[in-house]
C-alpha cells in the first residue's frame, strides 16, 4: 500500500469506528502517527537486544496502535513478533520483521 492509501485507510477507520468528523480525523492522524512512530522506534531498539519479554510488550503496544488506526495488516506483523516472543522462539528473525514494519510506518509518516 502506498502512503496515500494508508492515510485514507486511517481516515476512514477513524470516521467509522470513532464517528469522527473530517476535521477531527485531520487533527488525530498526525497525533496517532507520531505515537506509532515512537512505539516502532522503541520496538526497533529492543529488537537489537535479548529481552524477549520487553520485545513482546513493545510489539503488543505497536499492534494496539495499528489496530486503533485501522491498519490490521500491519498489526498482524506486530502480532507475529509478539507471539514469537511469548513463545520464546530465539531462532525467529525479529529484526527483519521489525525493520520492515518500521520502514512501512516511516514511509507513511513522512510528509509529502
Amino acid at each position: 500500500m502506498d502512503r496515500l492509501a494508508y492515510l485514507e485507510t486511517m481516515k476512514q477507520h477513524l470516521k467509522t469506528a470513532y464517528l469522527l468528523s473530517d476535521e477531527k480525523t485531520a487533527t488525530m492522524i498526525p497525533v496517532f502517527i507520531t505515537t506509532l512512530q515512537s512505539h516502532v522506534d522503541r520496538l526497533a531498539e529492543l529488537a537489537t537486544g535479548e529481552d524477549m519479554l520487553q520485545l513482546s510488550r513493545a510489539s503488543h503496544a505497536v499492534k494496539g496502535a495499528l489496530l486503533n488506526m485501522g491498519l490490521a495488516d500491519l498489526a498482524q506483523t506486530a502480532y507475529t513478533i509478539e507471539k514469537q516472543c511469548r513463545d520464546g522462539d530465539r531462532t525467529f528473525d525479529y529484526r527483519t520483521l521489525v525493520t520492515e514494519l518500521r520502514n512501512t510506518v516511516t514511509r507513511f509518516s513522512e510528509d509529502g
